[in-house]
């Protein structure tokens, strides 16, 4: 019986020890989890807070696999539905060229994960906006926008380039584009281009002043009014200046013009010296043409 009764003894010294040695070791297990866990927390913080998507991505997913029920899954969940919401917006908007739909992420996305490459987006497209309008007030308005934009210092080139005087590639092209389209529709009578390509009032067109765009369609029926007449323009050496007035321009080009009549299987080419002026929107507001 003395043997059974220390048998027992030991067993229970033995059983007390072990569990306390589990009740520490489980203990350190939970701070160690616990430690663990806040670490995988924090990268989540760190990744949000730095606009890391990718590597915020990959947090959510490890804090989601290692600490499934942890004291922040709630929140780590909502971080994850926030996050794909507004990836999803994004992968919709990001390739856009209309800075409108740019603004409306931005503005229902203000403190979103995609904010910096929504802005970086945006002031690309303000700029290119601005360059197509291609006018001194265009760039300005840009860089009230964007003072310190991507593209600031275009913006500030190209205005510096309008009160000199120096004719851009976009204005020489647009200038003689429009001389262009003017004789075709002269060529092909059509009302509408002949309107996108004079202004309101003309000072002179072709040795009548003061007159409208009206005036130039009369004249254009005139030219057209025998059916059996075929008429095309070539112009040719076109040579643009500009002059600038409280940074808006005036164009004058200068230009050789040849008149091709067809009529009754016969060809005649009369050749002219012309010169036009145009305003801001590159309209012909003058238009003069001397027979060679």
């Amino acid at each position: 019986m003395k043997g059974c009764g220390i048998t027992i003894l030991i067993l229970l010294i033995i059983a007390i020890i072990g569990g306390g040695l589990y009740i520490y070791f489980h203990n350190q297990q939970e701070e160690s989890n616990t430690d663990l866990e806040k670490v995988a927390w924090n990268k989540i913080k760190r990744f949000e807070s730095e606009l890391q998507i990718d590597s915020l991505e990959k947090a959510i997913s490890d804090y989601q696999w290692n600490f499934p029920n942890g004291i922040h899954s709630a929140m780590v969940r909502t971080i994850k539905e926030n996050l794909e919401s507004e990836k999803r917006d994004w992968e919709k908007t990001k390739y856009t060229d209309d800075p409108a739909e740019m603004e409306e992420f931005i503005l229902n996305h203000s403190d979103g994960y995609f904010r910096v490459e929504a802005n970086r987006k945006l002031d690309s497209l303000s700029y290119f906006e601005a360059a197509d309008i291609d006018t001194y007030e265009s760039f300005e308005e840009y860089l009230d926008s964007y003072p310190d934009g991507m593209y600031a210092g275009e913006a500030k080139h190209h205005m510096d380039n309008f009160d000199s005087g120096e004719v851009s590639n976009g204005e020489t092209t647009a200038v003689t584009e429009t001389l262009i389209r003017h004789f075709v529709a002269l060529s092909e009578n059509n009302k509408n281009a002949i309107d996108e390509t004079v202004a309101d009032v003309l000072t002179t067109y072709i040795g009548k002043s003061g007159i409208s765009r009206r005036d130039v369609e009369k004249y254009m029926e005139s030219i057209h009014a025998d059916k059996n007449r075929a008429i095309q323009f070539d112009i040719k050496n076109v040579n643009i200046n500009k002059t600038v007035d409280n940074h808006t321009p005036i164009f004058e080009a200068r230009f050789l013009l040849e008149e091709i009549i067809t009529k009754d299987g016969h060809t005649d080419k009369i050749k002219f010296n012309g010169s036009a002026r145009m305003n801001k929107d590159k309209q012909i507001t003058s238009m003069m043409l001397s027979q060679i």
